[in-house]
């Protein structure tokens, strides 16, 4: 069983919003909507970094092999919509949406399909812009990407295989690593709007956090938020 999972991530996404309403209301969702921002385009933006270092031109074609996320997916989980004029693509099943569902996060769990993946290209390059027309976290039935400006081929299919081989899971990271972003990026968007709120909440959240998934993760997540995130 692996031990860090997608339903951690998105239960301390909703967990977030969540406590961040709690404590300041309206204004609440506004710091969370901005920390969606910035762990998206924190992201992106090493993303960039690497493909950069590695001497790759920031096109769509790099953006989709040099992603950080490794999901065990299903076949059914993802379609082609459409590979011209435009890459379409649609996600048929999300599975940060089933674990909002599971522990009444929807409503949060919004929010982050609203915002994440507009910063997170934008991070990598603000000439490439994703569009996510439909997406089930809205009550759709499946997400719907289209990637503005690239068109699909045999060709361009060969080379994101290709580069995928050859950096073999370098750049990928696991969903800890990814836990403790999202802390770190709540808490440098937060810390100074709540002032002596932000201890309060961080603790509350994390002690809820630490009821589902125990003590030992929770305290792992923390420790894992003191890390650079940017690079």
């Amino acid at each position: 069983m692996e031990e860090y999972t997608v339903e951690q991530h998105a239960v301390l996404i909703g967990l977030a919003g969540k406590y961040l309403e709690k404590y300041a209301g309206e204004y609440g969702t506004d710091l969370f909507i901005n920390s969606i921002v910035k762990y998206g385009n924190q992201r992106g933006q090493r993303m960039r970094k690497r493909a950069l270092a590695d001497g790759r031109p920031l096109n769509y074609e790099t953006f989709l092999a040099y992603g950080e996320l490794k999901l065990d997916t299903l076949p059914g989980d993802y379609s082609v919509k459409s590979e011209s004029p435009v890459y379409i693509n649609c996600c048929h099943r999300c599975m940060w949406d089933e674990a909002w569902k599971k522990f009444g996060l929807s409503r949060y769990g919004e929010w982050y399909c609203r915002y994440i993946d507009i910063n997170l290209v934008q991070g990598f390059s603000n000439d490439m812009v994703m569009i996510a027309k439909t997406m089930k976290g809205l009550g759709d039935e499946c997400c719907t990407f289209v990637n503005v400006g690239y068109e699909q081929t045999e060709e361009s299919k060969k080379r994101i295989a290709d580069m995928k081989e050859e950096l073999n899971g370098k750049y990928c990271r696991d969903f800890l690593y990814h836990e403790g972003h999202f802390l770190n990026a709540v808490r440098r968007i937060c810390s100074a709007p709540l002032k002596e709120n932000y201890s309060r909440f961080e603790q509350d959240m994390m002690n809820e956090f630490a009821g589902i998934y125990g003590k030992e993760l929770a305290q792992k997540v923390m420790e894992e938020s003191e890390k650079d995130f940017d690079n």
